[in-house]
């Protein structure tokens, strides 16, 4: 009888592994692979979370960089207006018209920097509740910055941020005079049918391309970096639930055999039994 019920218990412990799938469901069937798999289990939790956090700083990084490549290609269509108004064959009405022309540019820049993603303006540093740009006569080059000088950041794994745009501040700084500064000089300059000062104005629409170029530079390494982090914590997340499984998962298999190991030994035990109790005192008689 103690291995007929042996066996039942052996039985139902098995057709539990098979319906739950855990082999260790609560710490006493399992201290040790219990407390591991739930250490696992925490972890990729966590990498979860950084991988959240990770498409949020890509999509805001993304956004970001479209924007720098819009402006970079319009700071290049300013130099290319620049040029042909330092040279002598434009007239003192074309160059005028060109400075119309780079207002209007600088009016679209200004909403390009002005960019946000959710509730967030991308440019703006820590200040991102507000936009950091706005046209302002009595501002440097026109335009007002609110930005701070902190970049917007996402933390991606344990003590490791990553900037996920530039700053305002930063951004107009290029070396070589305020970004809109710069702009604001060359308008100036062509309004005055001054090609002398357009001339000098050169480095200085190089040095802010150049500048804008760098900034976009970083946003795209810091891209590259969350792309990486991402697949490997991907990567990893599979090995840790592959760990995990073999932890605590019924290895089907094995619990198929063993469940039928036992059910022949319950039913010989369940034969036996039956032809020892249905002997009686007229059997020895």
């Amino acid at each position: 009888m103690r291995d007929i019920n042996k066996n039942r218990g052996e039985m139902g412990r098995i057709q539990s592994d098979l319906s739950s799938g855990k082999m260790v469901r609560v710490p006493s069937q399992g201290p040790v692979e219990f407390e591991r798999s739930r250490i696992i289990e925490e972890n990729i939790r966590k990498e979860e979370q950084y991988q959240n956090n990770i498409s949020t700083g890509l999509r805001h990084s993304r956004a970001a960089q479209e924007a720098l490549d819009e402006t970079l290609d319009r700071l290049i269509e300013i130099k290319g207006a620049l040029v042909q108004g330092a040279t002598d064959t434009s007239s003192s009405s074309t160059r005028q018209t060109m400075a119309r022309k780079i207002e209007g540019i600088r009016d679209t820049l200004v909403n390009t920097l002005n960019l946000s993603s959710g509730d967030r303006y991308l440019f703006a540093g820590t200040n991102s509740s507000q936009p950091p740009f706005g046209l302002d006569e009595e501002a440097e080059g026109g335009v007002s910055n609110s930005s701070s000088t902190s970049n917007p950041r996402v933390l991606v794994a344990d003590g490791v941020s990553l900037d996920v745009s530039v700053n305002g501040v930063d951004l107009r700084d290029t070396g070589a005079g305020d970004l809109f500064g710069i702009i604001d000089d060359i308008i100036a300059a062509l309004d005055a049918n001054d090609t002398e000062t357009l001339s000098q104005l050169m480095p200085s629409a190089d040095r802010a391309i150049e500048h804008v170029s760098n900034e976009a530079a970083k946003v795209g390494i810091n891209i590259n970096r969350m792309d990486f982090l991402f697949e490997q914590y991907e990567s990893s997340k599979i090995n840790q639930r592959a760990e995990v499984s073999n932890l605590v998962d019924t290895d089907y298999a094995m619990a198929f055999s063993e469940l039928q190991r036992n059910q022949i030994a319950y039913e010989s035990a369940m034969a036996v039994h039956s032809t020892m109790f249905s002997n009686t005192l007229l059997n020895f008689i």
